[in-house]
């Protein structure tokens, strides 16, 4: 099934010229869409938004998207902090992680940007990871995907949107999509939307220079795909997908290498918050938790002085302090963190650590008067957000929790578990009416229409019990009719056209 990976995959970075351009200034660098902007007469901007919704709301039921908030926290801002240099810098982007340990990233529509986990394990620095994201806003800013859908104006949104969202997850799951993409229309869509060797090589160049803009060396991308060619020749390691389905030539690595002098050489970026994401993702992965934390304090052991620079010390103790979490040993993690927030002691990530350890340390005013702190301080994070909640809920402030994730909702209108956890501090607060409200619309942006429907009836039935309740009434009117809309839009008036 790798070939279907070709639709949103970041595929190969590296493209062969024909002729080497003069070197240029970096700033100097102005790339205009191949072919003209074709994708004007395909989709207005509103049907746009349908198909990429209609596109999450399909993925989510066939592959699993991580909801750690702090990892998705981090994936969106160092998205966002590359979409502000394209030229689209108001454009509707959303970047998730899908959790499975393949070497992959896809642009889907309307800006919809997700990372595999596996890759980020992959990635040594955050610019290697920016790369990837470069190349894929790139992708989506140059129209590629919408392009090539111009063939295929029968289809109506929510079709389109559910075989893309199939093709994409037969990869992780072959078993999974073969039934739809063996169709006539699968076949035939998966073969109309391939990224060509043109849309490939313009998302290298404006990829590269989004990471100039941004402060990441553009040397990231060659650095990173070659790093991933070499280690599956001498580490035993199976072809990656990126490289499965666009295998990498010396000519264009050696290409994609000349192109990168023509950028001024930038700094290194501090990878400090990378490492904590990758250390998050690799003790999850560990089902007994104790060999987490044998793994970290055999890794501290084996630094000697001539490692420090090479391998942050920081990193392996946070990590270590992670292990100690999941091993139920807070006391121990909150002494692993204790020196690495005197270093950094407003670093979300670490703050929302030690408050976790707090908590389980039978220190509930301490973990919520950090947290609290740390939410002055980054009043839009998302996992401040949630775990401020969940600390709230522990010391039974249902009032005071359900304000901060209606805050928090403002910022992330789509992430499903903002609401799932706005549904729980509903029913804990007594408030069965807005608690499947709540849940209704949870169930809605994971794509289960039917149950988010199902909810607003529950939702209907426990208002009737409330006093003064045609406010609550008619927010569910308006849940019921936009839902509605949304599905009779996709398949009606929203086609491909």
């Amino acid at each position: 099934m790798a070939s279907f990976w070709l639709i949103f995959s970041a595929l190969p970075l590296l493209l062969s010229l024909s002729v080497t351009p003069p070197p240029l200034l970096a700033a100097e660098i102005h790339l205009p869409s191949l072919g003209g902007d074709s994708s004007a007469s395909l989709l207005s901007p509103q049907q746009e938004l349908l198909l990429g919704e209609a596109f999450m709301r399909s993925l989510r039921k066939q592959v699993s998207i991580l909801e750690q908030p702090v990892i998705n926290h981090y994936i969106q801002t160092l998205g966002q902090t590359l979409v502000l240099q394209s030229e689209t810098p108001t454009a509707p982007f959303e970047f998730f992680v899908v959790e499975d340990d393949s070497i992959n990233a896809f642009a889907g529509p309307a800006g919809k940007i997700g990372i595999h986990s596996g890759l980020i394990m992959k990635a040594k620095s955050e610019g290697e990871l920016a790369a990837v994201l470069a190349h894929e806003i790139a992708h989506v800013s140059q129209k590629h995907l919408m392009r090539a859908l111009e063939n295929r104006q029968h289809l109506s949104i929510q079709a389109a949107a559910t075989v893309l969202a199939t093709i994409l997850a037969s990869s992780a799951s072959p078993e999974a999509g073969e039934a739809v993409i063996a169709t006539a229309t699968g076949l035939s869509l998966q073969k109309e939307i391939n990224f060509t060797r043109s849309n490939e090589q313009e998302a290298d160049r404006v990829g590269m220079q989004l990471l100039f803009h941004a402060d990441y060396a553009p040397a990231n991308m060659p650095t990173f795909f070659k790093r991933l060619q070499q280690s599956t020749r001498h580490d035993g390691e199976s072809l990656p997908e990126y490289l499965r389905t666009h295998p990498l030539t010396l000519s264009r690595i050696a290409d994609a290498e000349s192109r990168v002098r023509q950028y001024p050489a930038i700094p290194p970026h501090s990878d400090q918050e990378f490492q904590r994401i990758r250390s998050q993702l690799l003790v999850d992965h560990y089902t007994n938790p104790e060999a987490a934390v044998r793994f970290y304090r055999s890794q501290l052991q084996r630094i000697t002085d001539e490692d420090e620079g090479k391998i942050e010390r920081g990193d392996l103790q946070y990590g270590l302090a992670l292990a100690l979490l999941h091993a139920d040993r807070a006391d121990e993690a909150r002494q692993q963190l204790l020196p690495l927030l005197q270093q950094n002691p407003d670093q979300a990530t670490l703050l929302i650590t030690m408050a976790k350890a707090e908590a389980e340390s039978n220190r509930l005013a301490d973990a919520l008067q950090r947290i609290q702190q740390a939410r002055d301080l980054y009043p839009v994070h998302l996992g401040l957000t949630l775990f401020h909640a969940e600390l709230l809920q522990q010391a039974q402030q249902w009032a005071r929790a359900i304000e901060v994730l209606l805050q928090g909702g403002e910022s992330y209108p789509t992430y499903p578990s903002l609401h799932r956890a706005l549904s729980t501090t509903y029913n804990l607060a007594q408030h069965p009416a807005q608690s499947h409200l709540s849940l209704a619309h949870f169930h809605f942006l994971r794509g289960e229409t039917p149950l988010a429907i199902r909810q607003l009836e529950y939702a209907e039935q426990a208002a009737q019990a409330a006093p003064n309740n045609f406010i609550l009434f008619a927010t569910i009117d308006e849940r019921r009719r936009l839902y509605e809309e949304k599905e009779q839009q996709e398949e009606s008036e929203g086609h491909l056209k």
